[in-house]
Parts: C-alpha cells; sequence; structure tokens
C-alpha cells in the first residue's frame, strides 16, 4: 500500500471521481464536495491509496469540515493513519459509514493521544416511490435573490441546531453563492406568500441528487411543511435527471427520520462524525 497526498484538485479529481463514481451513493458527500473545491482552498487534504498502480482508496478535507473517510479500504487504515501522522496531518474529525469512521477515529486517536467524541450519527436514506403528503397547507417557490438574507440566517439557524456551530455570517453567504452557482436550488414551502420551511436540493452528481438541508422555523413546526417541502425538492431532482434522490437524517432526531420514510425514502446504511480533541 502506499499513500499519496495531492497538491492540486485536479490532479486528485483525476483518480477520486472515477473511483467514487463506482458507489455514488455512498460517496454522495464526497462527489457533492468535490464540486466546489479549489485550489484556492487552504488546509485542505486530498489523500489516494494504492496498490501497485491501482487507486483503493481515496478521502478528502475540505476545512473547517472532518475527512471525509468512506473511500478509504478497512483493512488498511491502521497503516493510512500511521502514515498520515508521520507526515504532520492536522486533522478535527473525521466523517464516513460508521464501522470506517469509528475504525479510522480509534487508530488517529491512539497513534495521537487524541480524543474523540461522536458528534453525531446519521443514516443515509434513497427514495423508493415519492408519497407526498397530502393536505399540507401552502405551495412551494424557487428562493430569488430578495431570499438570500433569509436563507443565510436560516442555514445558520440549521448549524446552530444541528451541530453547535456558530458560522460566519458571510462564509455562509459565499456558500449559498457558490451553490447557487453550480445549480443547486433552494426551495422554499410558503404559506400565504410567506416562506415557513426550506430545502436545498443538489443538482445531480453521477446520477445522484442529494437534499439537504431541511430547515423549518421552530414557529412554523407540526404543520408538515418540512415534509411537503422535502417532497418537492424530491419532485425536482427527478426533473433534472437524478437517478437517485439521497438524504441525510440525524439518528437523534426521530420526527425527521420517520417523516422521510413516510416521504418513501429507505434507509441505506449509517453514517458518524465524530470529532478528535487533545486533552488539556
Amino acid at each position: 500500500m502506499k499513500l499519496r497526498i495531492h497538491d492540486s484538485v485536479d490532479d486528485f479529481r483525476s483518480v477520486a471521481v472515477d473511483f467514487y463514481r463506482r458507489d455514488p451513493i455512498a460517496a454522495t458527500a464526497e462527489l457533492t464536495a468535490l464540486r466546489s473545491l479549489t485550489d484556492s482552498d487552504s488546509a485542505r487534504l486530498l489523500v489516494t491509496v494504492w496498490d501497485g498502480d491501482k487507486p483503493i482508496g481515496a478521502a478528502l478535507q475540505k476545512p473547517p469540515f472532518p475527512l471525509l473517510c468512506g473511500g478509504l479500504p478497512p483493512a488498511a487504515i491502521s497503516q493510512i493513519v500511521a502514515e498520515l501522522v508521520r507526515r504532520g496531518v492536522h486533522l478535527t474529525g473525521v466523517r464516513g459509514p460508521s464501522v470506517t469512521a469509528s475504525t479510522f477515529a480509534a487508530a488517529w486517536c491512539a497513534a495521537i493521544r487524541a480524543v474523540s467524541s461522536v458528534a453525531m450519527n446519521e443514516r443515509l436514506y434513497r427514495l423508493q416511490a415519492l408519497r407526498p403528503p397530502p393536505g399540507v397547507a401552502g405551495d412551494v417557490r424557487s428562493a430569488d435573490p430578495g431570499d438570500i438574507d433569509m436563507l443565510v440566517e436560516w442555514l445558520m439557524l440549521f448549524g446552530q441546531e444541528a451541530f453547535g456551530d456558530t458560522a460566519d455570517r458571510a462564509a455562509t453567504a459565499r456558500s449559498v453563492q457558490a451553490s447557487k452557482s453550480l445549480g443547486d436550488e433552494f426551495l422554499l414551502w410558503t404559506l400565504l406568500r410567506q416562506p415557513v420551511s426550506l430545502a436545498v436540493v443538489r443538482l445531480p452528481v453521477a446520477g445522484v441528487s442529494r437534499i439537504g438541508p431541511v430547515y423549518t422555523p421552530t414557529t412554523h413546526r407540526g404543520n408538515g411543511y418540512g415534509a411537503a417541502v422535502t417532497a418537492a425538492a424530491a419532485l425536482w431532482a427527478r426533473e433534472h435527471s437524478s437517478d437517485d434522490v439521497v438524504l441525510f437524517a440525524d439518528l437523534a432526531n426521530p420526527t425527521s427520520n420517520t417523516i422521510y420514510q413516510r416521504l418513501g425514502f429507505q434507509p441505506i446504511s449509517d453514517f458518524a462524525h465524530i470529532d478528535f480533541t487533545m486533552p488539556a
């Protein structure tokens, strides 16, 4: 096994995209992240793993997010961690299929004497037959330029609620503009012309479109708006040539998991986001 750290995003893409496309549903986070990754993203980490001249693994980190480790071969993780530590790589966390992420976290923390904590356990869902919720009042529309400030505010609230993030407003605004420039859609469920729920849906990559985040302000919850806008996002994805529509749900939120299954999403696999800290 040999490990290669890529300096160029294009160089990494030339190997990793084809590797991730072997299972684009499992690699939806990686393929989505690669769309907008550029050489100007500082402190990024782009890794491929080789058996001779054959790529057998890949991982990437786009700060401030954790390392996406789903493409790493589980049997080689201890060797991969040892080599990353030897090269002085710094990681704040890891995200991927639960077994892979847990194995990586255990090896990483043993190697550098860090402490791991599970930030979130997630379930990846894939749409089978869409069943839109009946009788939800309101309509769906695309967000327009006049909605940008609200989108930024709602996405920041989502991050605080879901991850405990204290996101930078300017960075969130840049993220919204970058997503829109890539063709992603921001759908709003409205009641009497007032937005009451939001779903972001990604333009398909390798035939897979991912929904998320989905956010409903606390004052509008319990009315089915989140389910309705999620169903609208799934329809948008299908209309834009998605072979598959997927989303992640926090396993600590039984309400959202139940709603997504009622809409026709079926569980595929479980993922974990694990943070690393050094003891005081």
